[in-house]
């Protein structure tokens, strides 16, 4: 990939998790409550990708996204290309600092099990539309993008003030370009957020959001 193409997606990115954020922050109630979900999801993460950066390389290739391997049998490798990162440490770095805003913010929103609906979309879809576009990598960023776009939706969706609703549409603008430029991330991140469209709809028919 061209520099240039680098440095703009790495921008969108930004842009993307941080006005989704935003949009999260100023509707997610407070809460003493430990993010439990979101905890667990940090070791998941931080505990095989330290190990393939350190003592361990081997685990990147077991078990990232590979689209030979899959087509031939090793379907587990959508699910666990989320637990290895391909960008080294500066790309665990970058998804472990995201997964725990993004997923704290998500997690009082949504509570656990929505939180655990709206990450297991995500990864799937995301890595589906992967095999496409990205046929070989690794990473969390799929969860991360995911959850992003739910937090989006749901501020756009929910009938917030025009402070909440702005960054949301800003960062599902973004997703629609990311997904324009056949970038995994803009697939993870508007299937979260049309995850974030179901739910509100099942939540408004039961009374409640």
């Amino acid at each position: 990939m061209r520099p240039t193409m680098e440095a703009l997606l790495s921008v969108l990115y930004v842009v993307l998790l941080v006005t989704a954020g935003m949009a999260g922050a100023s509707r997610a109630p407070g809460s003493r409550r430990p993010p439990v979900v979101t905890a667990v999801a940090f070791v998941l993460t931080a505990v095989p990708s330290l190990l393939q950066l350190t003592v361990a390389p081997g685990l990147l290739q077991a078990l990232r996204r590979d689209r030979a391997a899959i087509l031939d049998g090793q379907v587990w490798r959508l699910a666990t290309s989320f637990g290895v990162q391909d960008s080294g440490w500066a790309g665990l770095v970058f998804n472990l600092v995201a997964l725990a805003f993004l997923g704290t913010v998500a997690e009082r929103l949504w509570g656990q099990s929505r939180w655990v609906l709206v990450a297991l979309a995500a990864q799937a879809a995301g890595s589906l539309w992967g095999l496409l576009v990205q046929p070989v990598g690794a990473g969390t960023s799929l969860v991360n993008f995911g959850l992003a776009g739910s937090l989006a939706a749901a501020a756009v969706l929910s009938g917030a003030g025009r402070r909440t609703r702005l960054p949301g549409a800003v960062s599902l603008a973004v997703a629609l370009v990311l997904l324009a430029l056949t970038d995994i991330h803009g697939g993870a991140a508007l299937t979260g957020a049309l995850t974030a469209a179901v739910l509100l709809r099942r939540a408004a028919r039961r009374g409640g959001v």
